[in-house]
């Protein structure tokens, strides 16, 4: 069995002090507020380490930054929890982090295409100036360029090698969309045939996820290469989940149980999975080798 954690923390900023964690949690068991730095840090790194998980995604994640009063909280999730971890950085001191208490055998970062353009329309990327000719300009928005990444590792799991990609995706469906399949890609490429899981914060809702798993797997030849959705369920926002954009999706796992559940940080929740491994990854693939 393996238990991973899903979790955008933003950057652990507090969750409103009206939401029923922070009434019920108000920060760290002992009647103080969250706060923030070091003091929402520590929050946050009890949090996790309550949970008793095996592997930890986190997205936006800040080593540093002014914003969080210079705290590592990848550090302090890390010393916490006791256990490994791993960071893929996308911007200045911030990015996404993976810990785990497994063996770390290798580890890779896959650096991801971002928009043409900052010009952003119902979702989609557009030809701004030619609607502009047009005077069609209502629902256009500009969003500054960004830029993403997913972190693969392979892992000695509990029945052998397995892989984790840990990944925050555009906010823009299209590109997040072809982010989504690149990174699938990138788990035949880093580890063929080796069981995988992806987790993060994908920034699609689960129609969509569905909609890319299914063009994917009607290519794919066997059923060992066919990646499947394992969790299910709303986490944002945090304080009143109306949609899921946190995802668990993998090949040669099945799902057994997965929760959702609000922390003292973050407009997301997280999403606590627990995998068994199904056997079914396909044979004759080299293990370790991509």
């Amino acid at each position: 069995m393996l238990r991973v954690l899903t979790f955008n923390i933003q950057y652990g900023e507090p969750v409103p002090a009206s939401s029923p964690a922070a009434v019920a949690a108000l920060a760290d068991g002992r009647g103080g507020s969250v706060g923030s730095g070091l003091r929402s840090a520590r929050v946050l790194a009890r949090a996790i380490s309550a949970l008793g998980v095996d592997v930890v995604g986190m997205q936006e994640v800040d080593r540093g930054k002014m914003r969080s009063h210079g705290v590592d909280q990848l550090d302090v999730v890390a010393q916490e929890c006791r256990m490994t971890p791993l960071f893929a950085q996308t911007r200045r001191r911030y990015g996404n982090g993976l810990l785990t208490r497994l063996p770390v055998k290798r580890a890779r970062v896959l650096r991801l295409v971002g928009r043409r353009t900052p010009f952003i329309h119902d979702g989609r990327q557009g030809d701004f100036l030619s609607d502009l000719k047009r005077g069609r300009i209502n629902g256009w928005r500009f969003k500054w360029p960004d830029r993403r990444a997913c972190l693969y590792a392979q892992l000695d799991g509990p029945e052998g090698p397995i892989v984790v990609g840990v990944a925050h995706l555009s906010t823009v469906r299209d590109v997040a969309r072809r982010q989504f399949r690149d990174v699938l890609t990138g788990f035949d490429k880093f580890a063929p045939g080796i069981p995988a899981v992806l987790i993060g914060d994908m920034n699609l809702r689960i129609e969509h996820v569905e909609e890319e798993l299914e063009k994917r797997n009607k290519r794919c030849g066997t059923p060992g290469s066919r990646f499947e959705i394992l969790h299910r369920g709303n986490g944002s926002p945090s304080w009143d989940p109306i949609i899921q954009i946190d995802h668990v999706v993998g090949r040669g796992f099945d799902g057994v149980s997965s929760t959702v559940m609000q922390m003292p940080v973050s407009d997301h929740a997280a999403a606590v999975v627990e995998l068994g491994q199904t056997g079914d990854e396909d044979e004759g693939s080299p293990h370790g080798q991509g």
